[in-house]
C-alpha cells in the first residue's frame, strides 16, 4: 500500500504539510483547502504553488476534492456549481493528470453533522438522481470521473445508498470515494456490511477512524483502530475485490506530526494483518 493524506489534515499550507508529510514517509497528497480557501476557488497562486511543491519535492497529487454539491439542494445551486466550479475543478484535475474529482451527493434540506443521525430516512429524490446523471454525463465525456464521497448530511450518506444512486443514474462517470468512517458516524456502526454494495465502484479510499458517541454530538476522531470500525475486515476486503488505487489518511484529528504518525502506523499495521 502507497499510503497518501489529504493534505490539509496537515496543514492548508500546502509547503507545511508536504515537509511534515514527506518526513513521515508520505509521499501521495489529495488537495483539499489551501491557505486562500477551498481548491480550485481559491487563489489560483495557491494552485501554482501547490503544484511547484509537489514537482520539486517529487511528491504526487492524487485527488482533487472541491467540496461540489456538498450544500446544494435545489436547482439554483446545481446549476451554479456546474458553471462555475466544476469547470475549474475539471481544468486543474486534467493539469494535474487527475482521474476525476471527489464530489458529494447533495445536500438533505435541515441536516446538520451533529443531527444527521436523528433525522428520518426517506427515499432521495429523483430530482438527485437526475443531477447525478447530468454531472456524470458531463464529467465522463470531459474523460472523468466523480467519485462520490457518503457524508451524513447528504442523500448520499453510506456507501450502499451511493452505490443504489450511481445505478439509478446510469452514467459511466459516477463512482464511490469509499470512507467508512461517514458511514459510521452517521450510523455508529461499523459498516463492513456495506461493502460487497459499494466494491464495483469503489475508486478512492479515506480512512478515518472514531469512538461511539450519542446522537447530537460530535464524535471523538482516533487512529484507525482504536474506534468503531474493523479496519483489517475493510483492507482484506479491498484486497480481495483487487482494488489498487489511492488510500488517503483524512484523520480529522490535529494535524501534529505525533498524530500523523499515529494514524500512519496504525493503517500500516492494520493493512498487513
Amino acid at each position: 500500500m502507497n499510503l497518501g493524506i489529504v493534505s490539509d489534515e496537515i496543514d492548508r499550507d500546502f509547503a507545511k504539510a508536504v515537509e511534515i508529510g514527506v518526513a513521515l514517509g508520505i509521499r501521495r497528497y489529495e488537495i483539499r483547502g489551501l491557505p486562500s480557501g477551498r481548491a480550485p476557488m481559491c487563489d489560483p497562486a495557491d494552485l501554482r504553488e501547490a503544484e511547484r511543491i509537489a514537482a520539486h519535492e517529487g511528491v504526487e497529487i492524487t485527488a482533487l476534492s472541491p467540496g461540489l454539491f456538498k450544500l446544494t439542494e435545489d436547482q439554483a445551486g446545481f446549476a451554479r456549481e456546474m458553471a462555475e466550479v466544476y469547470p475549474r475543478a475539471a481544468e486543474w484535475a486534467h493539469r494535474w493528470n487527475l482521474p476525476g474529482l471527489i464530489v458529494f451527493g447533495f445536500h438533505k434540506p435541515g441536516a446538520t453533522e451533529e443531527g444527521a443521525s436523528s433525522m428520518p430516512r426517506e427515499e432521495v429524490p429523483q430530482q438527485v438522481v437526475e443531477w447525478l446523471a447530468e454531472a456524470g454525463e458531463r464529467a465522463s465525456a470531459d474523460g472523468l470521473v466523480l467519485m462520490i464521497e457518503p457524508e451524513p448530511i447528504c442523500w448520499a450518506d453510506t456507501a450502499r445508498g451511493t452505490a443504489a444512486l450511481i445505478e439509478r443514474a446510469g452514467m459511466p462517470g459516477l463512482r464511490i470515494n469509499y470512507d467508512p468512517g461517514n458511514v459510521a458516524w452517521l450510523e455508529q456502526r461499523d459498516p463492513i456490511g456495506e461493502f460487497e454494495a459499494a466494491a464495483p465502484w469503489i475508486a478512492n479510499v479515506h480512512i478515518k477512524d472514531l469512538l461511539p458517541c450519542p446522537a447530537g454530538v460530535r464524535p471523538a476522531f482516533v487512529p484507525a483502530g482504536e474506534g468503531m470500525i474493523e479496519y483489517g475486515a475493510h483492507f482484506q476486503a479491498l484486497r480481495n475485490a483487487g482494488y489498487a488505487g489511492p488510500i488517503s489518511l483524512e484523520p480529522h484529528m490535529d494535524g501534529k506530526p505525533e498524530t500523523i504518525r499515529r494514524c500512519r502506523d496504525a493503517v500500516q499495521r492494520l493493512w498487513a494483518i
